[in-house]
């Protein structure tokens, strides 16, 4: 390669990374400047800052560690009713003599555990369901960090 060729390249190459870094730091100063939010201001003695709103259907606690509320109820056959209830179990815990009132299906909606009806345990995942009969307590395990929800469908005698 002749000198001049090699001199026009350096100068072409010197070129393009001079162009190049002009345009970098001109892209760089149309930037906006970035804005933080503030922090609330803490609540005064008399304030809350908690909603007044109470939700339609809160859960109750049943047990230390088990919640639960009736999503619906409606008349069944011949002397039945069906109810369907959420039950809650609080993340890595078990409760004991879970009971309810008539023999229901139990379909895991969120979280993993284990149900141990009448001495024999199953493993609970999303979208696994068990039976409960009817006056077996049974002992449910909440695993992980997330809690345990089941729907609980139940027909419950009149």
């Amino acid at each position: 390669m002749s000198l001049t060729l090699r001199q026009s390249v350096a100068t072409i190459l010197s070129a393009l990374a001079l162009l190049s870094l002009a345009c970098f730091q001109t892209g760089c100063q149309n930037e906006p400047a970035r804005e933080s939010t503030p922090l609330l201001a803490e609540a005064g003695s008399g304030e809350s800052n908690a909603s007044p709103a109470a939700p339609a259907n809160p859960y109750k606690e049943v047990a230390k560690n088990l919640l639960e509320r009736t999503v619906f109820e409606t008349a069944g056959p011949s002397g039945t009713q069906i109810e369907l209830r959420d039950v809650f179990v609080a993340p890595g815990t078990k409760v004991e003599n879970v009971s309810l009132p008539g023999p229901a299906v139990l379909r895991v909606v969120s979280g993993e555990g284990s149900a141990t009806i009448a001495d024999k345990s199953q493993e609970l995942g999303m979208g696994t369901a068990v039976t409960l009969p009817q006056g077996t307590p049974c002992a449910l395990e909440s695993r992980g960090i997330m809690p345990l929800v089941l729907r609980a469908h139940i027909v419950v005698p009149q």
